[in-house]
């Protein structure tokens, strides 16, 4: 037998779980349950509480799919503060070399560079990729 209580708390543990996740999927389940628990106390029987919380669910989620995949589709991909240097050019601030590496400054932020040749420190370079914690670069012409 599914009591007000029971209703509640797994309207409670889809509110909560979809705080965690925010994909609109387990909302709709926590509206759902909500119905269940109001008509629960309304006195219907069980077999319209669960109907009723699957109808609800059901078409909430349906119709919630589009906006959804339109706002989370329109979300820019973003990247970690690194990963964003790829492609940036910055200058050499202490010279590089393959065995030791450097120091270059990107957009105000200084970063352990390595490249495969020796780059003076002035030099301008391009970031090719990361390594680590390491901006691979190539000096620029």
């Amino acid at each position: 037998m599914i009591g007000l209580e029971i209703w509640v708390l797994i309207a409670a543990i889809c509110f909560i779980g979809e705080l965690i996740t925010a994909g609109f999927f387990i909302l709709w389940f926590g509206v759902g349950a909500s119905a269940a628990a109001v008509l629960n106390y309304l006195g219907f029987s069980e077999t319209t509480q669960f109907i009723a919380f699957i109808l609800v669910s059901i078409i909430l989620l349906a119709l919630s799919r589009p906006f959804a995949k339109r706002i989370t589709q329109g979300m820019p991909n973003k990247k970690a503060t690194s990963d964003r240097l790829i492609g940036e050019k910055g200058v050499v601030i202490e010279d590089i070399s393959p065995k030791n590496g450097g120091v270059v400054r990107i957009s105000g932020d200084t970063w352990r560079a390595i490249s495969d040749q020796d780059i003076k420190e002035g030099n301008y370079v391009l970031v090719e990729k990361i390594e680590g914690i390491k901006l691979v670069v190539k000096p620029v012409a």
